[in-house]
């Protein structure tokens, strides 16, 4: 394995440390080394003087130099590590010898023996000139007297040698402490190493972005602490580039553009939303300003200048402002700019933002809000809004300088039928033709509205008089004796006008208003298709439908209503073929009150569906009541085939009570069958496959296509009383009434004449084979306990309908 760096490093400093250390050490004990040297050197000085002074003592007392000579001689010869011996007695004599011979010399100074203490009873001296040597010296004390000093020189060689041996030992000693030191040092480093490869394979990793990467923790001392530390910063780094990532695609993803701008107002950053914009990649924008980069989005020079003015105040830190672009395909669209500095502390180098949101739509949104609070959205005319606005001003405007004002209150008849029948976008098709037709008549400065469902007003100004106000409203209805067209049907729509003027029907927009759907109303029950001046007896009228419509709720909640019964009589043998149910209604107040009067006010009120259901079982359960077997024929309102439950409501209502179908014959008015004709085929079907006779009530009355006879399954056509009424006397009504008879005929249809008053029409009538007859003239409409008793007390027959012969009760 390669050595680390560290390795090398602590090589370098251990090595250096150890053999500073040795060397300081070896040099603060050499003093201590070469006095030890010395003390050893001055002992074998001390033994070598002791034996030679004792050998000599005496021939020194009586100066026998000759034997001290001799001896001294023999043991330089024994001893070369001596050079010389000096003998000084106190008499100023010196013998000095050396191996190379003695001498005496007599010197004149005295002997200091102050040098020599008790504790140190001996003095040795280093002498480094000529031959290196130790020189001892010791005073000669013989029989307690001092007789002198004595000297020798000892050869420094030896401790020359001790010396060089000192310091040869302290250099092997700090290699060998070295090597081991290294030794030990290399074998923690494999460790060390190793643990530190560890944490640089895991920093590397980091640093390529695998953020998942984790150091081990079982290592030793502080490294364990730094591969702790490495992986918190890890796991920090990787949490913190997670919600960079996420920032980042949120950025790089979303519908809003952002440019990141430095410090010196020059694009860092733009994300894919922006470069949409302008269709260009990063390079494009780099280093492009502010202002140069709102040029390239086409926003004009004063939004500019706007936006210059307000961002350049050092203290506005968040601003925002709304824009319109021009985008590649040179859509102009409107966005919202929001300019935002970065904080100093969150990015050392400043700069901003600036996102751009996409507010077109919104825009868009305003804009047909406003659209809408004035405009009808279908018809494009004004709506009630914008007319109560106008009419307020008008009426202003009116009072101020005494000019002419009419109000028209305008509804389309029977338009529920239509878009019931055939659909709301047929319907809406009306509505929008409808509204064009008034506008049509009027002039440009009048004011056309939509209130809402088929209801229109028009304000018309500067007109005071009924006559030109009348014209206006004639050209209207006029507009509307043109067919509508939609999906290649051709549709008949008139219309029911109210007029009012200001201020002679009212003195504020509220009364206007309320008086001039009063006069529509009364235009509607004067027979459709008219105008009508308003006038103060139509609040009589109005207040009478009111009442007549509350009361009549309160008579289907308590059962005020009941049913009467009319027979059909065979005019050539007097025999009860069947009866028809008759709806009656007596209120307390206002005693008997007509069909004619209160039906149209349920249809109207939408009452009639829950009249329907209770007429309906009621003739159920009468029949199941009665002790004989008659068909009963039922009036349906063409409300009623609105729902699309009715034939199963019905079919609910028989198996109820256990009656046949074949028991009850429907009647439906010709205009109903006619304007509903495919609308209600499907379910007219229906009820024929269920076993109902379907019957036309009040025909020749209505449409003048009979057209409708071959496609309908029709079983009984009723001939309408205005039409018996003027036979056999009126020629027109003659030949009309032997076409519907020879028609229904042909078709295997039976007739009936309704409303026969008279010998005449009945002698008529069966003259020209139409012999079932229902009228005053037989029976008129009787309850069904006195229908029962005249079935059953009188020799009446009794048509049986099942095996289509008499029988007699």
């Amino acid at each position: 394995m390669k050595q680390t760096t560290i390795f090398k490093h602590l090589f370098k400093r251990v090595a250096l440390i150890l053999l500073s250390v040795n060397l300081l050490f070896s040099i603060l004990l050499l003093p201590i080394y070469k006095d030890k040297l010395v003390r050893m050197i001055a002992i074998q000085g001390d033994t070598f003087a002791n034996s030679t002074i004792a050998a000599c003592s005496e021939a020194l007392y009586t100066e026998d130099f000759s034997f001290i000579i001799s001896y001294v001689n023999k043991v330089l010869q024994q001893t070369p590590e001596i050079s010389f011996v000096t003998f000084t007695s106190v008499k100023g004599r010196t013998i000095k010898l050396t191996n190379d011979g003695w001498n005496v010399e007599s010197v004149e100074k005295s002997l200091d023996f102050s040098q020599f203490k008790n504790s140190s009873p001996y003095k040795i001296e280093h002498v480094k000139s000529g031959n290196n040597a130790f020189v001892f010296t010791k005073p000669i004390n013989i029989s307690g007297l001092e007789w002198g000093i004595f000297s020798l020189g000892l050869a420094d060689t030896e401790y020359e040698a001790l010396l060089f041996s000192y310091f040869q030992n302290v250099l092997i000693f700090s290699f060998l402490l070295v090597f081991i030191s290294l030794l030990l040092l290399h074998g923690s480093s494999l460790k060390l190493g190793q643990q530190l490869a560890n944490l640089r394979h895991t920093a590397n990793r980091l640093a390529h972005g695998e953020l998942t990467a984790r150091a081990p923790t079982n290592a030793i001392g502080e490294v364990s602490v730094l591969a702790n530390t490495l992986n918190g910063m890890a796991q920090s780094l990787d949490r913190n580039t997670r919600d960079l990532r996420r920032l980042a695609r949120l950025v790089e993803d979303t519908n809003d553009a952002i440019a990141i701008f430095d410090q010196n107002d020059k694009i860092i950053f733009v994300n894919a939303a922006l470069k949409n914009i302008i269709n260009q990649n990063d390079d494009y924008f780099n280093g492009m300003s502010l202002f140069t980069f709102l040029n390239h989005l086409k926003v004009g020079r004063n939004k500019q200048l706007e936006i210059a003015n307000e961002f350049s105040s050092v203290d506005q830190h968040d601003w925002s402002t709304d824009i319109t672009i021009r985008t590649l395909k040179h859509n102009l669209t409107h966005m919202t700019m929001r300019i935002e500095r970065f904080d100093i502390d969150e990015i050392d180098s400043g700069g901003y933002f600036v996102i751009l949101s996409d507010i077109t739509r919104r825009k868009q949104l305003e804009h047909e809000l406003e659209v809408l609070a004035y405009i009808d959205k279908l018809t494009k005319l004004p709506n009630r809004r914008y007319f109560m606005d106008r009419l307020t001003e008008a009426v202003e405007e009116s009072e101020a300088f005494d000019s002419g004002l009419a109000v028209f209150f305008l509804d389309l008849d029977n338009f529920k039928i239509i878009n019931d029948s055939l659909g709301h976008e047929v319907g809406d098709v009306v509505l929008s033709e409808a509204g064009w037709r008034i506008q049509e008549a009027l002039r440009s400065d009048d004011i056309v509205c939509r209130l809402g469902g088929d209801e229109f007003t028009a304000i018309i100004k500067g007109v005071n008089n009924r006559k030109s106000i009348s014209q206006v409203a004639a050209a209207i209805l006029k507009r509307f004796q043109l067919p509508i067209y939609s999906n290649d049907r051709e549709l008949r729509v008139s219309a029911s006008i109210g007029v009012v003027i200001y201020p002679d029907d009212g003195l504020n927009t509220k009364e206007l208003i309320k008086n001039a759907d009063t006069a529509m109303y009364a235009a509607k029950k004067s027979g459709k298709n008219a105008y009508r001046f308003f006038s103060e007896e139509m609040h009589h009228d109005i207040r009478d439908y009111l009442d007549i419509e509350g009361a009549l709720r309160q008579a289907i909640a308590s059962t005020g209503l009941y049913l009467v019964y009319q027979p059909f009589i065979n005019s050539d043998d007097g025999e009860i073929h069947h009866c028809e149910a008759l709806l009656r209604w007596k209120q307390p107040e206002r005693g008997l009150i007509p069909p004619g009067k209160f039906i149209p006010i349920a249809e109207q009120s939408g009452l009639i569906g829950e009249i329907g259901q209770w007429v309906f079982a009621k003739v159920c359960q009468q029949i199941k009541a009665w002790d004989f077997d008659i068909n009963v024929s039922i009036n349906v309102s063409g409300s009623e085939l609105l729902d699309n439950h009715f034939a199963e409501r019905l079919h609910n209502t028989l198996i109820e009570y256990d009656i046949s179908p074949h028991n009850i014959q429907l009647e439906f008015t010709e205009h109903v069958l006619v304007s509903k004709e495919g609308k209600n085929l499907p379910i007219l079907n229906q009820l024929k496959r269920m076993g109902f006779n379907l019957a036309v009530d009040d025909f020749g009355t209505g449409f003048s296509s009979l057209s409708y006879l071959t496609e309908l399954p029709i079983d009984v056509i009723k001939i309408d009383k205005s039409f018996i009424s003027r036979i056999p006397h009126d020629r027109k009504t003659v030949a009309v009434s032997k076409s519907i008879i020879s028609l229904a005929h042909n078709l295997e249809i039976l007739t009936i004449g309704e409303g026969v008053e008279n010998q005449a029409q009945v002698e008529w009538l069966r003259a020209h084979d139409c012999k079932l007859i229902q009228g005053y003239y037989f029976y008129k409409p009787m309850s069904a306990s006195e229908l029962e008793a005249l079935i059953c007390k009188t020799n009446v027959t009794l048509f049986d309908p099942q095996r289509k012969k008499r029988k007699t009760t």
